[in-house]
C-alpha cells in the first residue's frame, strides 16, 4: 500500500511541475507553428474573450468571423495550388476565388482544435461568401509578413508557453515585437503538434 501510494505521489507531483526544455528541432517546430498566425496578423488574442477594440474577436465563438478568416487565409497563403480554385461563374459576384469549406474547418481544428460553425463573412475585407459547400473570395497580397522564433518554451499543468521574437519575413534583423504565446500539445494525423490558446505581443523597447 505504501509503495503504491509513493507512485501516486510522484505522479501528482510530475503533472505538477514543469517539463525539460524542448530541444533545438521542437523550437523549430514551435517557430513554424506559431508562424502560422503571425503571417496573418494574428498577434494578440484569446479564445475564450475579447480584449479591447484591436484585438481579434474569439470570445469562445465557433463561427468567428476571425476563425474562418484564419482558415481561409492559412489555405491561400500554404496550399494556395492543392486547395483554392477559380471560381467556376463568370465575372463571379461572391469573388475570383472558392475553397471548399471542409478545408476551412480542418485547418481551424489543427491549429485552434474548434469545430468551426460555417457562415458568410460579410463585414470584412475581402469578404467571404459561404454557399452551403465553398467559400467564395477574393485574394489580398502586399502586406509586410512576418514570421515567429520562439527561443524559450516551458510546460506546466498541460500547457506550452512559447516565448520569443516576431521578425520581418524578408530581413530577419528586424524584430519590432517580442511575443508570449499559450498553447495545448495535442495530435494531429499522428502526430505531435499544439492547439493555440492565446497570444500576446509587446513591442520591443
Amino acid at each position: 500500500m505504501k509503495k503504491v501510494a509513493s507512485v501516486l505521489a510522484v505522479v501528482f507531483i510530475c503533472a505538477c511541475c514543469a517539463l525539460a526544455a524542448p530541444d533545438a528541432a521542437t523550437l523549430k517546430r514551435m517557430s513554424t507553428f506559431v508562424s502560422n498566425f503571425t503571417e496573418q496578423g494574428f498577434f494578440d488574442f484569446d479564445l475564450e474573450k475579447s480584449t479591447g477594440d484591436d484585438a481579434l474577436h474569439f470570445g469562445g465563438d465557433p463561427s468567428s468571423p476571425d476563425l474562418i478568416r484564419f482558415g481561409i487565409m492559412h489555405n491561400y497563403i500554404n496550399n494556395f495550388k492543392s486547395r483554392v480554385r477559380n471560381c467556376a461563374k463568370k465575372n463571379c459576384p461572391d469573388g475570383a476565388l472558392v475553397i471548399e469549406a471542409k478545408y476551412v474547418a480542418e485547418s481551424v481544428k489543427k491549429y485552434f482544435d474548434i469545430d468551426l460553425k460555417h457562415r458568410s463573412v460579410v463585414d470584412s475585407d475581402p469578404p467571404y461568401r459561404y454557399d452551403g459547400k465553398l467559400y467564395h473570395f477574393d485574394g489580398a497580397d502586399g502586406e509586410t509578413v512576418y514570421y515567429a522564433e520562439v527561443k524559450k518554451a516551458t510546460t506546466e499543468n498541460g500547457v506550452v508557453r512559447m516565448t520569443g521574437d516576431i521578425y520581418n519575413a524578408e530581413d530577419k534583423t528586424d524584430r519590432p515585437w517580442t511575443f508570449e504565446a499559450l498553447a495545448k500539445p495535442c495530435k494531429w494525423k499522428g502526430k505531435d503538434t499544439w492547439s493555440i490558446l492565446s497570444m500576446r505581443t509587446t513591442e520591443r523597447q
